[in-house]
């Protein structure tokens, strides 16, 4: 979503309003599913897909006239049955569309740049934004850590969007004080912790910033970690020591971990740091032999079985890989798959 937000802060900014289109309920197979979104502006031109084909053909349509006509709603789109397969509907599910009209007004400004800083910061929000009637009269409202932006609605919306809004890692609909909401998390990136800024990590480091990763790139190297070398990756650190390395780092379940550091002592010396954080996910380049020889080292420090198996070793899905590129593919493929897991 992160890169949805800099362009709805982009238009507003300069004073365009935009139509938004977020896929809040799926059925079946559908080509996108709950929380893919899409952004229609002015000019025709869309960010972000909810699936492609004719299917989103129709919510560009219905888009545009929500930007016309201001008013929030729901759109039904069905792809099972005879007459869907006539209109080359083919998939087979049904979903509905969340379509909402953003004014490029002052409240709308102050609520966009609030969320940007929030996902900035690495702390996730919600959106609240009520069904039906002008969304920019103030029925919308982020709902952060640190309170609310934007024109809260009744006590009692507010805290059911709390409790119903923990750990959701998408919308929800919403009925609460005789109205229906769409409740949206706002979800700060995954971080991912690559060390070791050689030649894999170049890719990997790109790859997964495109999908959704916020990277940070380690090396006791300053020629290789910086911002020159790896534009994508949100930070780069040069370390000197790698427990005061790991002692600075709050690394949690959403977290994960890439070993592929110059050499196999210092691979092992990250990944002892690494199996005593909370990591989601951690891997380690290397063949099958270096990595059995790591392992029984650390069984002689003191780690166990279970603690080793935490590690994907070697790291990435099994596809044959053997450039820097595709063994980049190969870990990003396993980072989604793991990222997929977690949020069930």
């Amino acid at each position: 979503m992160n890169e949805l937000i800099v362009a709805i802060n982009d238009r507003l900014a300069r004073g365009e309003s935009l139509a938004v289109a977020t896929i809040v309920t799926n059925e079946g197979s559908t080509p996108r599913t709950a929380g893919s979104k899409m952004l229609v502006f002015a000019d025709g031109s869309i960010a972000g897909t909810v699936g492609g084909g004719l299917g989103e053909g129709m919510v560009i349509t219905a888009a545009k006239e929500t930007l016309a006509i201001g008013e929030s709603r729901l759109m039904g789109i069905d792809m099972t049955g005879q007459a869907a397969a006539g209109a080359d509907l083919i998939c087979g599910g049904r979903m509905r569309v969340f379509l909402e009209r953003i004014e490029a007004d002052a409240a709308n400004q102050e609520l966009y740049a609030a969320l940007a800083g929030s996902l900035a910061a690495g702390r996730s929000a919600l959106i609240l934004t009520r069904v039906g009637g002008e969304a920019w009269g103030g029925a919308r409202c982020l709902l952060t850590p640190d309170g609310v932006v934007g024109i809260c609605p009744e006590q009692a919306v507010l805290m059911a969007a709390r409790a119903q809004g923990r750990g959701i890692v998408a919308p929800i609909l919403l009925d609460a004080d005789g109205s229906q909401w769409v409740l949206e998390p706002a979800l700060a990136l995954d971080p991912l912790y690559i060390f070791g800024g050689g030649h894999v990590s170049r890719p990997t480091c790109h790859m997964a910033a495109m999908v959704g990763f916020g990277v940070t790139v380690f090396d006791d190297r300053p020629e290789f970690a910086n911002a020159v070398r790896f534009p994508d990756a949100a930070k780069t650190v040069v370390f000197s020591s790698l427990p005061d390395c790991f002692a600075s780092l709050v690394i949690e379940k959403n977290a994960s971990v890439v070993i592929v550091t110059r050499g196999h002592a210092q691979d092992k010396d990250v990944l002892a740091l690494a199996l005593k954080t909370q990591a989601g996910y951690i891997g380690m380049i290397g063949s099958l032999r270096k990595r059995d020889a790591l392992y029984d080292k650390l069984l002689a420090e003191g780690y166990t079985k279970e603690d080793l198996a935490r590690c994907h070793s070697p790291i990435g899905l099994g596809i044959a890989a053997e450039t820097p590129e595709e063994i980049a593919v190969s870990i990003v493929a396993e980072l989604i798959e793991a990222r997929a897991a977690r949020r069930g």
